[in-house]
């Protein structure tokens, strides 16, 4: 999905998701931060995976998975890091970039991390995911990282464990139609 609420055709190597933090206020859902982001890896871990399996493309749901921690050694910085509870993704053995019905389903502690995309232009993911969930710039990671760090339960307790919910951008229209 485009930060403007619009489909995207979700092509190979873009980054053309979005990562979104919502706050509930007394029940009701609030966007309180929106960035560019992919949730899928880029064309070199696509051709290149990590796994012989296939490079990871983490499937649809809702998963409480992620603690503040560091992310990556050649640019070590602070990211939510895979260290809560298992993920399931796709296995893109076929190397088609997308979440296919012929791929593996694979669950597990993967380091599907959350973490930033070093600045990379929207047309080029390069080698900033091999299946984590990544937003494209730093500025905007910083912020993400600001936002989801003031959160009580985290202030209480920095061994919380955040949850991250992957939805298709059509399913999220259906539910909430653009107005």
């Amino acid at each position: 999905m485009n930060p403007d609420g619009t489909l995207n055709d979700n092509a190979l190597n873009v980054w053309n998701d979005l990562r979104i933090v919502i706050e509930f206020k007394d029940g009701k859902p609030k966007m309180i931060g929106c960035w560019e982001a992919t949730t899928n890896p880029g064309k070199y871990y696509t051709y290149n995976p990590l796994n012989t399996k296939g490079a990871a493309i983490i499937a649809f749901g809702q998963y409480t998975a992620w603690q503040v921690g560091t992310h990556g050694q050649a640019c070590p910085h602070e990211a939510l890091v895979q260290t809560g509870g298992s993920v399931t993704v796709h296995r893109d053995a076929n190397r088609s970039g997308s979440r296919d019905k012929g791929n593996s389903i694979d669950s597990g502690s993967f380091g599907i991390n959350q973490h930033w995309g070093g600045d990379n232009p929207k047309s080029d993911i390069g080698r900033w995911s091999a299946g984590c969930q990544v937003g494209r710039t730093k500025q905007g990671h910083r912020e993400f990282m600001a936002i989801i760090k003031s959160d009580l339960r985290y202030k209480t307790n920095h061994s919380f464990t955040f949850t991250s919910t992957i939805i298709d951008g059509k399913d999220l229209l259906a539910q909430f139609p653009a107005s």
